[in-house]
């Protein structure tokens, strides 16, 4: 039997250093550890995860911006642009906290210095953290500033979408399993139509599933899809959402409030330190079930 073909767009730390086949193979090990040990064995395999890496198409600054501790030579300032962007996308996290915001200097922080983190955002993470707890906005600016990076620079997003594309052309794949930053990826791919039609003339994708997404940030969805307009994807395509009550990038809740047409599934992935992770999101029985049903229709 042929290999069911599945493409992963990955988000933040896996593109970062790793390889096309790197990713894929860690992406295929954790799939098949899950699948052996669960109901749907059969039913699964054998599937062909390919997760194209577009690590290649982002700016080094986007991608280093990885501890908020010393300064590194390399690393980009925050202009006026991405300052409003971090802003806005800490914002939700502590409402109450943040209109207490004043300007006074903060004592001991650990989220860098003033070159790399404006003061207002040294205050806007000292609110969040204040609130959600301490660490969250180090984990959050991981995803925030890459965000940004795709959703700013359109030779760099051109550039990703090219790579997933690619992918899908060359192995036919009709499924796309998306985590973190890769979610935002391909819908908006889905939005712009730059999704390859099947064999069949229909959608070239008809199984979506996506992990630990950030598309509830408002400054996110703002920069995918029509202002004021609900979420929604093609028809034709089964949208899934993993949500982990722990994942500070998804805010522990779904996106069937701000979506059309998504079914929303809790994902228990642990802790915080782990609620991202997308292998503990690919491992969920939710994504074995929706690649079985892929497969037999």
């Amino acid at each position: 039997m042929n290999a069911f073909q599945v493409i992963g767009v990955h988000g933040i730390k896996q593109g970062s250093s790793a390889t096309t086949a790197g990713l894929s193979s860690k992406w295929q090990k954790t799939l098949d550890t899950a699948a052996a040990a669960s109901k749907h064995a059969e039913q699964v395999s054998p599937v062909e995860l390919t997760v194209p890496s577009y690590q290649g198409a982002f700016p080094k600054t986007a991608t280093r911006f990885i501890r908020l501790g010393p300064d590194e030579a390399d690393d980009a300032p925050v202009d006026e642009d991405e300052e409003t962007f971090i802003l806005q996308a800490l914002a939700s996290y502590a409402p109450s906290a943040l209109a207490e915001e004043d300007d006074s200097p903060l004592a001991g922080h650990t989220l860098g210095v003033v070159g790399r983190l404006t003061p207002r955002i040294l205050r806007r993470a000292h609110a969040v953290d204040q609130v959600a707890g301490k660490g969250v906005t180090g984990r959050l600016l991981w995803v925030v500033r890459e965000a940004h990076g795709y959703l700013r620079h359109e030779e760099t997003a051109a550039a990703v979408r090219a790579e997933i594309r690619a992918a899908l052309t060359a192995t036919g794949a009709r499924m796309v399993i998306a985590h973190s930053l890769g979610s935002v990826v391909f819908y908006d791919m889905l939005s712009r139509g730059e999704v390859p039609t099947g064999h069949d003339g229909g959608p070239g994708v008809t199984t979506f599933i996506t992990c630990g997404s950030p598309l509830s940030w408002l400054c996110v969805r703002e920069g995918v899809h029509t202002p004021g307009a609900p979420l929604s994807v093609p028809a034709g395509v089964e949208w899934t959402n993993l949500h982990s009550p722990n994942d500070v990038v998804n805010k522990g809740a779904g996106l069937s409030h701000l979506a059309v047409g998504v079914t929303d599934v809790v994902a228990h992935n642990g802790g915080v330190a782990k609620a991202h992770d997308v292998h503990r999101y690919l491992a969920q029985d939710a994504v074995l079930e929706r690649i079985a049903k892929a497969r037999a229709a």
